[in-house]
């Protein structure tokens, strides 16, 4: 594994608790930088600062005791240019009159139980006046959509000055998203998508490099800066927005479809279940209902009977009682008849 890719393994360990704020610092070559660090809160031994310039090693810049005030300078840092300010949480380092030499990645970090862990890295760009060379982007006149392909251009012009080992191009993303390295490097996979081309005449150089990006995803947008290097200087393009937009038709995928069918397959049954629980729970309520009702009105008609044998009358036929004076005819009747 090249050294690019295994350090872009390493620098990201920690980095949800080393904060660097600026992934990209941009400044005119010359000037005074500061680049920020801010430690975690948790025991640690020793404070460090590392770079990594444009297809360079990985090289120790210094190291600290928790916020003691002594630092130590590794070699080819050791002059009055770097220094560093340390506070409570707090691990700045300082470069004074910066040179070509100090366009690199800084990467903030600390050691704890004999391991190091870094922040996120800021890339320092350091823009440079070159009257020879001219490097343009042209910039993306369509909108990008998640799932497209993408090349991004960049034009070199190097007016009556040729250099015997040639340009080096690099690609600079500057992003609101820090999950990725500010600098893309064209190396291993990347080669195959970093292509350059170069024409001469008599006076004037012209090289063309593309970056092709595939499949582009919402974490592939941002600035892209075309970095070359002529002459044993650094020059940087004008910059390549790229803004990408999520594509409704990008989410009408098998899986998606799948998930969604599934999710309202489940809600339909969930429904149909409480539908049908709801069902049964007013046709039990309605039988018992209809039970107790049916137990009353028997119990009531079983008392009625009861009430009947009980209580009802025994009726007799009845008749007709004679009217007083015919009783006495009849009495006056059975005595003359006794009399005889």
């Amino acid at each position: 594994m090249s050294t690019v890719l295994f350090f872009a393994l390493v620098c990201c360990i920690g980095a949800e608790n080393i904060e660097q704020p600026k992934r990209l610092q941009t400044s005119k070559l010359g000037d005074d930088v500061t680049i920020e660090c801010y430690l975690p809160n948790r025991d640690f031994n020793n404070m460090v600062w590392y770079k990594q310039g444009m297809g360079m090693k990985l090289q120790a810049i210094s190291k600290s005791y928790i916020y003691m005030t002594d630092v130590e300078f590794n070699d080819g840092n050791t002059d009055s240019r770097f220094n560093v300010t340390i506070e409570k949480g707090i691990y700045h380092l300082h470069i004074s009159l910066t040179k070509k030499e100090d366009i690199a990645t800084y990467f903030c970090g600390v050691i704890t139980l004999g391991e190091l862990y870094f922040g996120p890295g800021t890339f320092l760009m350091l823009h440079e006046e070159h009257t020879a060379t001219t490097v343009l982007q042209e910039p993306i006149l369509d909108k990008a959509h998640t799932g497209d392909n993408i090349t991004l251009v960049c034009r070199v012009k190097t007016v009556a000055e040729k250099c015997a080992g040639g340009h080096h191009a690099y690609w600079v993303r500057e992003a609101a998203d820090d999950s990725h390295p500010p600098i893309i490097y064209p190396d291993g996979d990347m080669k195959k998508q970093h292509e350059e081309g170069c024409e001469d005449d008599s006076t004037t150089q012209i090289c063309i490099y593309t970056l092709t990006k595939r499949n582009l995803s919402l974490s592939d947008a941002g600035t892209y800066y075309c970095a070359v290097l002529p002459c044993g200087r650094i020059v940087f393009g004008n910059g390549t927005h790229l803004e990408i937009i999520l594509d409704s038709e990008s989410t009408a995928t098998p899986l998606f479809l799948i998930l969604v069918s599934s999710n309202i397959i489940s809600m339909i049954i969930m429904i149909l279940l409480v539908a049908v629980r709801c069902k049964d729970q007013d046709r039990s309520s309605a039988c018992l209902n209809r039970s107790c009702d049916q137990e009353t009105s028997e119990g009531t008609q079983q008392v009625g009977d009861a009430d009947a044998l009980t209580y009802t009358p025994v009726s007799f036929s009845s008749r007709s009682r004679p009217y007083r004076g015919a009783e006495q005819h009849n009495v006056s009747q059975l005595y003359s008849k006794i009399r005889s």
